[in-house]
């Protein structure tokens, strides 16, 4: 029910009980198989806590922070971060490296729930600061705010209707350097696909600056226990902005808007001491690129077009079931789920892209078992497979050979079948007088192109 609340104003019925959480976590991702601009994984430590109250007069605060220090492996052709924000306008040259990430993450809410009307409000925000300290050196700097708002109606006993929407604001900043001025590779302003903006090459500072909303409304019964109907509206424009070395000013070299629309449904039913769902959700994302074409054969730097050049289209449709089975001293749940995708990646001036689309079958597990008063254990098993079945390489050949090597090689992993298995396990301790510890532990094999990407996560914490 993650979509459920994204209106704040939902979060009154988030939990009977108040709880907060504190964890101290380490992670290793070793990907064999990997697309090059997101690296072969991130391995590092982080902190986090949360923490949500039920206070008098049917108020309720929430809140959760997080701090990371990660290092990214393997990361070429891209030296920007949020790669996937900002694709395919990201900077790039073919020696990148290893690179040092910190997060930080703050976010909290207040909702107030009265007798027929019901509201909230959230915020949070995010920074990130990554750095290389051999060459190409990079320094890069993420911020990313996101406030939002909702309120809900009762209109007929149990059933009520709600509106929400959010405002975000993101930038980010990047610079490369070298220290050997002598020898350094070619510095590129990607277009994607392997083509650059030839006139904006070899200049190391660019900046990112997106402003975005999202409105929604939605139907349910019981707070969503029984039924809910929540749909999404979403928009962003992001601009790139570069300064040429030899200038005093930055140049906005493309606008990227992204429009996604989202619906979902859910109904559960429940029958003595056993629980069942279908959730039923549909996700279109149509991000469309702009580019601006400059001349310089005057005494200033001027744009002569701007002119669409690149979209990007994933549709997503998706069936989750639910089954539960409560008892006294244990509960089990299995959500098997299906899911379609289509994405049609591709650009004009010149042509080249690519279409393809596949189907994902899985089935998550959880089983948590009261040892006795004071100890409980979880154990949560997942499988999952991805089939592709069709392909459409329609890249153009007229780049580089390393690039052409490149795309191909990201084409070959896009396009590949999948097959995930993972499991976690958690054991919850409370002694007296003290608070309730935990310990758990994490792994997942993805297998992919005959290779397996394997990731570890282990977590201590308390709860109380």
């Amino acid at each position: 029910m993650k979509n459920y609340y994204y209106n704040p104003a939902n979060m009154s019925d988030y939990s009977d009980f108040s709880i907060s959480e504190f964890n101290v976590n380490y992670q290793s991702d070793k990907l064999k198989t990997y697309l090059r601009q997101m690296g072969s994984g991130d391995n590092g430590m982080s902190v986090k806590t949360n923490s949500y109250k039920k206070l008098k007069s049917n108020n309720v605060v929430w809140g959760n922070a997080r701090y990371s220090n990660m290092t990214r492996k393997d990361l070429r052709y891209n030296e920007n971060l949020d790669f996937e924000r900002i694709a395919p306008y990201v900077t790039l040259d073919s020696v990148g490296g290893d690179i040092n990430l910190e997060n930080y993450h703050f976010a909290g809410g207040f909702a107030k729930k009265m007798k027929r009307y019901s509201f909230g409000l959230s915020g949070s925000y995010d920074a990130q600061m990554a750095y290389r300290s051999r060459d190409p050196r990079l320094r890069n700097t993420t911020s990313d705010l996101l406030l939002s708002a909702g309120i809900n109606y009762k209109v007929y006993r149990n059933y009520q209707v709600g509106i929400f929407g959010e405002f975000n604001k993101y930038t980010q900043n990047s610079a490369l350097s070298f220290v050997n001025a002598v020898s350094y590779p070619i510095v590129y302003q990607s277009i994607g696909f392997g083509y650059t903006n030839y006139f904006f090459n070899n200049s190391f500072k660019t900046q990112f600056e997106e402003f975005g909303y999202k409105i929604g409304g939605q139907i349910s019964s019981k707070n969503g226990k029984d039924f809910y109907i929540i749909g999404t509206l979403s928009s962003s424009n992001n601009v790139k902005s570069v300064y040429p070395k030899n200038s005093n000013r930055y140049y906005d070299t493309s606008d990227l808007e992204s429009k996604i629309s989202q619906i979902e449904a859910a109904k559960f039913i429940n029958l003595n001491n056993n629980r069942i769902g279908l959730i039923l959700s549909y996700n279109s994302t149509i991000r469309t690129g702009e580019e601006y074409g400059y001349t310089s054969n005057s005494d200033n730097t001027e744009v002569i077009f701007k002119r669409k050049a690149y979209k990007k289209e994933h549709y997503t449709t998706s069936i989750k079931g639910l089954y539960q089975l409560s008892q006294e001293k244990y509960t089990v749940t299995a959500i098997p789920f299906l899911s379609y995708q289509e994405v049609t990646d591709r650009r004009i001036y010149p042509f080249s892209g690519q279409k393809y689309d596949s189907y994902t079958l899985g089935l998550d597990l959880d089983l948590k078992l009261e040892i006795n008063k004071n100890q409980v254990l979880t154990f949560q098993p997942n499988y999952a497979f991805r089939n592709v079945n069709k392909a459409i390489n329609a890249l153009d050949t007229n780049v580089s050979s390393g690039k052409l090597e490149w795309i191909y090689d990201d084409f070959r992993i896009l396009t590949s079948d999948i097959t995930t298995v993972g499991a976690m396990l958690r054991y919850d301790l409370k002694i007296q007088k003290l608070p309730s510890f935990f310990v758990s532990g994490q792994w997942t094999t993805t297998r992919i192109k005959e290779k397996n990407n394997n990731f570890v996560g282990f977590s201590l914490g308390i709860t109380f």
